[in-house]
């Protein structure tokens, strides 16, 4: 048992390695299309980042106006602001890398460039860093040369704190707060943007001296793609369950910037609902762009559901064994895995649509039909797991034996029916082997049974001639004796070859045959015997060595028990005597006087046969006293010692 065990456990793991690869693959090819879609997505941004913000650096170094301050009327992007640019743009393709430390170092600088900005602001001293790499070329009037604008420090800040939490830990609740904040840090830039396309300093200027620069502004706005982009890379959805709040968050602050702004610039007109109507406006199309992600993720997710659910049907139908078949309630193939193209010769393609009749030899359709019928009328349950033998038509005309079971499929639209399909072409020809071996085997056994009884026969007639050759008790008494003893192994041979189930033979027969046999051979006076036998069952290495020691105490009896006496009663009992046990008696009513010890303990042929068997069956043998002598046996019917 323990080997099969084995050998299954090892076959279980040898196809699971065979299919790992293919369902794996199959699977993973979904995620895999959305993660190289924000891989790209990530990268680009990082490269915009970098090359903005060195190509700044570059135009401070070589004195490049126009690249510094793209607009005449908006404020220049200043040193520090763009290697910050630079250090978020390589955390960010640090972090496609996976190189989290020297990420974590880059988002680390910008976060410090803008918080010691901001602290120098809001303090009111000066560290010295704001033309630590170049000297200011263009200020602005009432700015700290070289020093960036308050939201631009913010920002930058914002930024930094993103990159460096997931260069910290890039999964899990962290994606959730990066994402957030990506959603505020868009939702400024977005306002100051809004604030140089409708020219109104203000939204851009943030009530400072110095505003953000426009390009300051797209910037952030990109650094907060990558942020989000960077933030989902690593869940298993392409739509994260913080999305719907970001796009609220980004949205509202967005609206609250530009409400703030049209406050300031409508103050001076009391009856202006501008500003009011803005902020209902703005606020109202973030709660529905919200809410419409919201739906789209729960689509998304119900559909990532299904198709899952989908390629794992499909999985387990391509690793089936056997051909399989959806077929519809009018018998047309709707699905096959790939062992129905292989097994029946057809593509795929020529498979689906086609009706399964297609599939079967002319004389077998009536069958199909008596299924399709049920199943149409509803009755699905009576054609569930029906196993059918017939034979089954390949694409080259050759016929080949198949075993189909079918079994619904109830769906809220259609009615479906899988059919698995089985070649059984080896079985058959395995069978058909099995039946001319048996057949042989069976003409052998014939004729070994026509010989073993003529041999037993012609071994008794020369007992019985050399026997009747002598007039000396002392020599005729031993050759009948074994003459008997022939004789009843030729009859149990008789019974075991006729007998159905060699594991199945029954003990009461063999002990009325036995009984009969020598009674007619003329043993002993005019003898009258009665049986009280139960039907008790067991198999050929038990039943040898029973009837030889029936045979024994029979005879015995009859030779013995009933001298100087005309007739006598012989009574030959088979029951059930304890549990899991047998017990055969033969008692008579003659002279007695026997024990168990002097009974064994007797040095002829007989009993040492008798002994020997006893040992054989592991039986046990008592000798009783009565009217006469009962002699009783009892042995195992299972479980008989191995001598």
């Amino acid at each position: 048992m323990s080997d099969k065990k084995a050998w299954l456990d090892d076959g279980i793991r040898r196809h699971m390695k065979c299919g790992q690869s293919r369902i794996v693959l199959n699977i993973g090819s979904k995620s895999g299309g959305s993660d190289w879609r924000r891989e790209l997505l990530a990268g680009a941004t990082a490269f915009m980042l970098i090359a903005g913000g060195g190509g700044v650096c570059l135009a401070w170094l070589v004195g490049d106006t126009a690249l510094v301050k793209l607009r005449a009327d908006g404020a220049p992007m200043k040193f520090n602001a763009a290697l910050g640019f630079i250090a978020l743009g390589l955390s960010a393709a640090l972090l496609l890398k996976n190189k989290r430390c020297a990420a974590l170092v880059c988002a680390l600088f910008a976060t410090a460039v803008g918080a010691l900005t901001l602290a120098q602001d809001l303090i009111q001293i000066d560290l010295g860093i704001d033309q630590l790499f170049v000297n200011a070329f263009l200020i602005e009037p009432g700015a700290t040369p070289g020093r960036m604008a308050p939201i631009t420090a913010v920002l930058c800040t914002l930024s930094g704190i993103g990159f460096v939490t997931l260069g910290i830990r890039p999964s899990g609740s962290s994606s959730t707060f990066v994402g957030l904040l990506a959603s505020i840090i868009a939702g400024l830039s977005a306002t100051s943007l809004i604030g140089y396309a409708t020219k109104t300093p203000i939204a851009y200027g943030w009530g400072a001296s110095a505003g953000i620069a426009v390009h300051a502004a797209g910037g952030f706005v990109v650094a907060a793609v990558a942020l989000g982009a960077l933030s989902i890379r690593n869940e298993e959805k392409f739509f994260p369950r913080w999305l719907p709040w970001a796009a609220l968050i980004s949205g509202l602050a967005c609206t609250a910037s530009l409400g703030a702004v049209l406050f300031h610039e409508f103050s001076d007109v009391p009856t202006s609902r501008v500003p009011e109507l803005t902020i209902a406006i703005g606020a109202t199309m973030s709660v529905l762009m919200a809410a419409a992600l919201h739906s789209r993720r729960a689509l998304a997710g119900a559909l990532e559901h299904s198709t899952s659910s989908e390629i794992l049907m499909r999985s387990i139908l391509e690793a089936a064994p056997d051909a399989m078949l959806i077929v519809d309630a009018a018998g047309c193939i709707v699905l096959a895995n790939d062992m129905a193209e292989r097994q029946f010769g057809y593509s795929r393609t020529e498979l689906i649509g086609c009706n399964i009749e297609r599939l079967i030899p002319e004389e077998s359709p009536h069958r199909h039909a008596g299924y399709s019928e049920t199943f149409a009328a509803g009755h699905g349950e009576a054609i569930t797991r029906q196993g059918r033998e017939l034979q089954a038509w390949r694409r080259d005309g050759s016929r080949f034996d198949v075993e189909i079971a079918f079994s619904p499929v109830m769906l809220p639209e259609r009615n479906l029916v899988v059919a698995a399909v089985r070649d059984i072409t080896l079985r058959r020809q395995t069978e058909q082997r099995l039946r001319e071996s048996l057949e042989e085997k069976e003409l052998l056994l014939k004729e070994i049974h026509h010989r073993v009884k003529n041999n037993l026969q012609v071994v008794a007639s020369m007992l019985a001639l050399q026997a009747a050759k002598t007039d000396e008790p002392a020599v005729q008494e031993p050759l009948e004796d074994c003459r008997q003893r022939v004789m009843s192994m030729a009859l149990v041979h008789e019974k075991l070859y006729g007998a159905t189930d060699l594991r199945r033979i029954d003990l009461s027969e063999l002990a009325r045959e036995i009984t009969t046999l020598l009674i007619s051979e003329g043993i002993g006076p005019r003898i009258t015997t009665k049986f009280a036998v139960e039907p008790i069952v067991i198999d050929i290495e038990r039943a040898v060595p029973a009837s030889l020691i029936m045979n024994e105490l029979i005879s015995n009896a009859l030779k013995h028990a009933f001298k100087g006496r005309s007739q006598g009663l012989l009574r030959v009992s088979v029951r059930h005597c304890e549990q899991g046990r047998a017990c055969i008696e033969v008692a008579d009513d003659g002279v007695g006087g026997v024990h168990t010890d002097s009974f064994l303990n007797a040095r002829t042929l007989g009993m040492t046969i008798v002994r020997n068997l006893i040992r054989q069956l592991d039986a046990k043998l008592s000798v009783g006293a009565g009217p006469g002598t009962v002699v009783a046996i009892s042995f195992p019917i299972a479980g008989m010692k191995s001598k």
